[in-house]
Order: structure tokens, then C-alpha cells, then sequence
């Protein structure tokens, strides 16, 4: 049997093949395919140049999608998947579980997720599922990539409105590509700069740590995400049970340290939880 796992984000978009002993047998990247942040086109882009590329026909498919907890993003996953693999037994989840089965398996415990998004995804002893954040950037995700950009952006155009000559002000202007802070607006506006954009420039924040305000903005993300945890260890109610990290921004070493929390190194990266679940499923059925 051969197996696809997918890991798709507002960045990044991995594909995964694996045989029924778990052996790699292929990986590749393409571009983002979150629904909501990247848009159905760019979505189903990466998507098919990713399905296009396969040199192995997969019998089960599991894809991770950030999003796919929700109706209509759901549905868009699984026709998408269906239409390009009508022989795969095509399974969809939300990015956070796959994250979590790669990372800790199906065992009671707490996973947080900063990548361009954050997420807290929790899992009971009875192995129903909670979840605390998550809820889009225009809402929620808080200490996330986007988040932390938003906040570098905001306070650029503060320090810019106060006539204060500013590095960072500098940094976040070059990063997004524009030729003044304030052309943020119309860059925006236009699509030309979109949520991956503002997420990349958690960098170059990370890189003016520990000077301010980069200081207070990671400090401030770190924050938010030590709550999300500790609401969802809450939620789980079981007693040392297993807590793991997933995302670039969760899994960096300085936003690591700055969280606080013993955090034990995920088993397994997102995509391999993809294909495990879809193996596991797989055999379910079987059974």
C-alpha cells in the first residue's frame, strides 16, 4: 500500500509518500493552501503541482489542511483531492490534528501550533478533542507569525507617524519589499502583500531580539501563546500528560525559552502524522 500525507499551511504546502512500512519513498514542497489566507486559486495550485509530481499513485490519501475544520474549506479539500486521485481513499483533517498525531500519536496531551497561524490542540483521555485560538487572523492566531508581523508593521508605522528615525522601522520596510512603511496600505489593499508576506517577517523580529520593540513584541506573542497551553491543559484534564510543540514560530529556540513551558520535541513532523493517520484509518476499515 502506498500512502500520501499532506501538511498544507498558509506558507507552505508538503507532500509526503510512504510505503506500508513507513519507508519515505518520496517529498517534495509547493506553495500555500490556506483556503482562507492564500485564496482558492493559490490553493488549488499548490495542490495540483503537488498531485502533478507524484511518482507514486497513493491507495490512501490524509491531508492536513489549516482551515479544514470548517464546512466550506472541507468541502473545498476533499473535492479538490477526490478530482485529482479518484482511486485514493482521500481523507481530510484540520493541519492541528495531523500536527498532533505526528508529534505525540493518539495519546492524551496538549500540542501548540505557531507557524503563519497558532492553534492549542488538546487531546482527552476518552480521545475527544478540544482546541483553544485558531480562529483566522483577522480574529485570533495570536502570538502567531502573522501576528508578530502585524504587531512589527503597527509599531513601524508609529514610530514612522512620530518622525523617529528607527532600524527596525528600516528592517520590516525592506523585508515587505516596499518603499515606505506607509505604502503598507495600498500594497495591502492591492494583494500584493498578503498574511504569508506579514508571517515572514518573524525573522528578521526574532533577529532585532533582544533591542526594542522587537523585545516586546516576541515577549508579548510568548505570552499569548503560554495561555493558549495552559487553557487547553485545562481543557484536557489529565495529569502530566504529553506537551509538544509544531510551527516555526512555536518551535523557534528564542520563542521557545521566552513561552516557558517544558515542552518535550514532537515524535514526528505534521506530514508524517498525515500518513500515519491514513495508514491507521486504512486499517480500521479493513478490520
Amino acid at each position: 500500500m502506498i500512502y500520501l500525507g499532506i501538511d498544507g499551511g498558509g506558507t507552505k504546502t508538503v507532500f509526503l509518500v510512504a510505503d506500508d512500512q513507513l519507508h519515505e519513498l518520496d517529498r517534495f514542497e509547493t506553495g500555500p493552501s490556506n483556503w482562507f489566507s492564500s485564496g482558492e486559486d493559490a490553493s488549488r495550485k499548490a495542490i495540483n503541482e503537488g498531485v502533478s509530481r507524484l511518482q507514486h499513485r497513493p491507495d490512501a490519501v490524509c491531508a492536513g489542511f489549516a482551515g479544514a475544520g470548517r464546512p466550506e474549506s472541507l468541502a473545498f479539500y476533499t473535492s479538490t483531492l477526490q478530482s485529482l486521485l479518484p482511486h485514493a481513499r482521500v481523507l481530510v483533517e484540520s493541519d492541528a490534528f495531523t500536527a498532533y498525531i505526528g508529534a505525540i500519536g493518539p495519546a492524551p496531551g496538549v500540542l501548540l501550533i505557531a507557524g503563519t497561524g497558532s492553534i492549542c490542540l488538546g487531546r482527552r483521555a476518552d480521545q475527544t478533542t478540544v482546541r483553544v485560538g485558531g480562529w483566522g487572523s483577522q480574529f485570533s492566531d495570536e502570538g502567531s507569525g502573522f501576528w508578530i508581523g502585524r504587531e512589527a508593521v503597527r509599531t513601524a508605522l508609529i514610530l514612522a507617524d512620530r518622525r523617529e528615525q528607527s532600524d527596525f522601522t528600516g528592517v520590516v520596510t525592506r523585508s515587505l519589499g516596499i518603499a515606505s512603511i506607509h505604502d503598507i496600505v495600498s500594497a495591502w489593499n492591492s494583494g500584493r502583500i498578503a498574511v504569508p508576506h506579514v508571517a515572514a517577517l518573524f525573522p528578521e523580529v526574532a533577529r532585532f531580539y533582544p533591542s526594542e520593540p522587537a523585545g516586546r513584541i516576541l515577549r508579548e506573542a510568548a505570552a499569548h501563546l503560554r495561555r493558549l497551553t495552559e487553557s487547553a491543559l485545562d481543557l484536557v484534564q489529565v495529569q502530566d500528560c504529553a506537551i509538544s510543540l509544531a510551527g516555526s514560530v512555536a518551535q523557534h529556540p528564542l520563542m521557545r525559552g521566552l513561552i516557558g513551558i517544558d515542552f518535550t520535541d514532537p515524535k514526528h513532523p505534521p506530514e508524517w502524522g498525515a500518513v500515519i493517520w491514513a495508514r491507521q484509518r486504512l486499517t480500521d476499515l479493513r478490520g
